[in-house]
C-alpha cells in the first residue's frame, strides 16, 4: 500500500493548490459552512430570473444526431431536438413528444407512431419524412456513424450499414406527413425507452437540399449560422472551447412550458476550476458532464446544495486486444484482478461508487451479475507467469491513456501504482486532449484507454452491445460470433427470464477473455444552486433544461432538488 499511497501523492502539490484556491473562498465566506450559509458559496444569481448558466466540460465532438457519440454533444441535441418520445425527468419513463400516441401489432414488432403538427426552427413543417430522413442516415455507411448500431433495430439496418442492402430499404416508412410506421427485427422490451436516445432524433431534409443549392458542405449544418432545430432551445453563438449561448426556440411546439429564456454553457475542462466557480455564482450548476474534485467530497457532503444519487453508468478502461502484449487474454486478466476497486473507491474516487469487476450492474432490471472477483493478485500473478512475464519480466511498455480530467489523472496514478506493487509491471500515463483522446480511441491507437458508459436505456443489452463485433463504439478490437449469436438470441426470447439467462452467459464469455477492464459503478455527486428548479436525481443523470426554471424569491431554505412540482405531457392510450 506505501507505493499506492505515494504514487497518488504525486499530485500533492496540485492538490494543495486546489484547496489553497477553495481556502480563499472560504475566507470570503462563499465557501464557509459553519460560520456563514449552508450553501457552497453565493446564493444570489449573477444573471436575469430567466437564465442559467452552466459547465459542459470541452467541446463536444458533434453537435449532429446521427454522428454524435459523446456525452457533451449529447447534453445539446437532448435540448436543441426532440424525438417521437421524451424521457420523464424524474423518472425516465417514455412519454409522448412528437408522437402523441402510438399502436404496435400484436408480435410486437410493428410500431405505428402519430405526430402532432409542428415546426422546425425555421418555421418549416416537421413530418414523418424527417424521422425516415434521419433514421437511414444513421444507417448509411457514408455517414461513418459510431452509432450505426443503434439502427441495427430495424429491419435491413445491419445489411444497410454493411454496404450490402440500399438505404431505402430500412424498416422505417411515412405512411404520410403525420403518420410514422417502424418494423423492428425482434420485439424490444426497451424500444420506447430507446427511442428518446439522441440518436433517434428528426433531421431537417430541406436544409440539406437549401445547402446542397447553395454549395456549402452538409458537415457545417449545426453550425449556429446554419443549424435548424425542433428542441425547445436553438444555438444562437458559439465561441470555441470557451461558451455556447442558447435561446428558447419560439417555433417549439411546447413552447409555452419552458421558463427559461436562455441558457449559457461554458467549457471548463478542470472539475477544481469549475467548482470554484460555482461558489463564485459564475455557475448555477456545473452540469451533467463535470464531477466534482473527488478530495473535496466529504468537504461537499455537508452543504445543502450538494446531491448525491444512483447512476447507470460504469467506468471502464478499454484494452487494445491487437497489440503485444494485451493481445494475450492471460496478460488482460492479470490486469484485471492486480486492481484492488475497493481502495480505489475508498480512497481515490471517494463518490460513494460501487466496485465492479463485471460490465453489467447487478440487479439491473433483474439481471443476476456475474459476481467477478474485484481483487486477487496471487491470482493475477500466476495468470502472468502462465503468460511467460512472471514478476512483469519481458513485458514490453504499456500505455494508459485519458482524456485531461484531475479525476482521471487519480484513478490512473493510482493503477498505474497497483499494477506496479503487484506485478511489477511499469506503466506509462498518457494525457489528452477530448477529441484529440476520442480520435485516438476511435482508430485504437492506445494501448489501454480510459472510458466510461452510460446506459441508454434500463437494460442489460445497453452495456452488452458495446462488445458487439459491429458496433461502431467496441474500441477494443475483440470480436466473437458465439457472442453476438448470443445477443441476437437474447433479443429474439420472449421469455424475460431466459433472455436474462442469454445475456449473463453472454458477458461471462466475454470477461473471460477480458477485452476491458470495469472499475466500478458510477454514482453522480453534484451542486445545484438552491434557486434552481426543475433537476431530479435519475440513473441517467438526464436533466432536461426544458423543466429547469430559476425561483423568483432565491430558494434559500428549500431543497433545489428533488421535490419540486413537474407538468409533463402523461402518455396517451397505447392500443396493442
Amino acid at each position: 500500500m506505501r507505493k499506492l499511497q505515494r504514487r497518488v501523492g504525486m499530485g500533492h502539490f496540485r492538490r494543495c493548490h486546489r484547496w489553497g484556491i477553495l481556502l480563499v473562498l472560504m475566507a470570503t465566506g462563499l465557501g464557509c459552512q459553519e460560520s456563514q450559509a449552508p450553501y457552497f458559496g453565493t446564493v444570489r444569481p449573477r444573471h436575469g430570473p430567466d437564465e442559467l448558466w452552466i459547465n459542459n466540460s470541452s467541446e463536444p465532438e458533434w453537435l449532429d444526431p446521427s454522428r454524435c457519440s459523446d456525452s457533451t454533444g449529447g447534453e445539446i441535441i437532448w435540448n436543441t431536438f426532440e424525438g417521437l418520445v421524451q424521457a420523464h425527468p424524474q423518472t425516465l419513463a417514455p412519454l409522448p413528444a412528437l408522437a402523441t400516441h402510438w399502436e404496435v401489432s400484436a408480435d410486437g414488432r410493428r410500431y405505428t407512431f402519430h405526430l402532432r403538427p409542428s415546426q422546425w426552427s425555421d418555421g418549416q413543417p416537421l413530418t414523418a419524412h424527417d424521422f425516415v430522413f434521419a433514421f437511414r442516415r444513421l444507417v448509411d455507411p457514408q455517414t461513418a456513424s459510431k452509432y450505426a448500431s443503434n439502427g441495427f433495430i430495424f429491419t435491413g439496418g445491419a445489411a444497410i450499414a454493411r454496404g450490402e442492402a440500399a438505404v431505402d430499404s430500412l424498416g422505417v416508412r411515412a405512411v404520410d406527413d403525420l403518420t410514422l410506421e417502424i418494423d423492428l427485427v425482434d420485439p424490444l422490451p426497451y424500444f420506447l425507452n430507446f427511442l428518446s436516445f439522441y440518436s433517434f432524433m428528426p433531421i431537417p431534409r430541406h436544409l440539406f437540399t437549401e445547402l446542397d443549392r447553395r454549395g456549402i458542405d452538409a458537415d457545417f449544418w449545426t453550425r449556429p449560422e446554419h443549424v435548424v432545430c425542433n428542441g425547445p432551445f436553438r444555438l444562437t453563438e458559439w465561441r470555441f472551447r470557451q461558451r455556447m449561448v442558447f435561446e428558447k426556440n419560439p417555433c417549439y411546439w411546447d413552447a409555452a412550458s419552458v421558463s427559461l429564456a436562455r441558457v449559457r454553457v461554458a467549457m471548463v475542462e478542470s472539475a477544481t476550476t469549475a467548482l470554484n466557480m460555482y461558489a463564485a455564482g459564475e455557475f448555477d450548476w456545473p452540469g451533467g458532464n463535470t464531477s466534482l474534485p473527488a478530495e473535496f467530497l466529504d468537504h461537499l457532503a455537508g452543504y445543502q446544495d450538494f446531491h448525491r444519487h444512483p447512476y447507470l453508468g460504469v467506468y471502464f478502461y478499454w484494452i487494445n486486444t491487437k497489440v503485444p502484449p494485451l493481445d494475450d487474454p492471460r496478460v488482460r486478466r492479470a490486469l484485471s484482478l492486480a486492481i484492488d476497486r475497493d481502495a480505489l473507491v475508498k480512497h481515490v474516487t471517494r463518490g460513494g461508487q460501487i466496485a465492479a469487476a463485471a460490465l453489467v450492474p447487478d440487479g439491473l432490471a433483474g439481471y443476476e451479475g456475474l459476481g467477478l472477483p474485484v481483487f486477487d493478485p496471487d491470482a493475477a500473478r500466476q495468470l502472468l507467469a502462465e503468460a511467460g512475464h512472471a514478476g512483469g519480466v519481458g513485458l514490453p511498455p504499456i500505455t494508459l491513456s485519458f482524456n485531461t480530467s484531475e479525476g482521471h489523472r487519480q484513478v490512473a496514478e493510482a493503477l498505474q501504482a497497483m499494477w506496479q506493487r503487484e506485478l511489477s509491471i511499469d506503466v506509462t500515463l498518457a494525457n489528452q486532449e477530448w477529441k484529440v483522446f476520442l480520435a485516438n480511441a476511435e482508430q485504437m491507437n492506445f494501448q489501454l484507454c480510459r472510458m466510461g458508459w452510460i446506459g441508454d436505456y434500463a437494460d442489460p443489452y445497453t452495456f452488452l452491445e458495446l462488445l458487439r463485433s459491429d458496433c461502431g463504439n467496441n474500441h477494443s478490437g475483440w470480436s466473437s460470433p458465439a457472442y453476438d449469436r448470443l445477443l441476437q438470441e437474447a433479443n429474439r426470447e420472449a421469455d424475460p427470464n431466459q433472455r436474462l439467462a442469454l445475456l449473463r452467459k453472454a458477458e461471462a464469455l466475454a470477461l473471460a477473455d477480458q477485452p476491458l477492464l470495469p472499475l466500478y459503478v458510477y454514482t453522480r455527486c453534484q451542486l445545484i444552486k438552491p434557486y434552481v428548479r426543475g433537476i431530479w436525481g435519475n440513473h441517467q443523470d438526464r436533466h432536461p433544461w426544458k423543466y429547469i426554471s430559476i425561483a423568483a424569491d432565491g430558494g434559500v431554505g428549500e431543497s433545489s432538488a428533488g421535490d419540486h412540482a413537474v407538468s409533463v405531457s402523461r402518455p396517451s392510450e397505447v392500443r396493442r
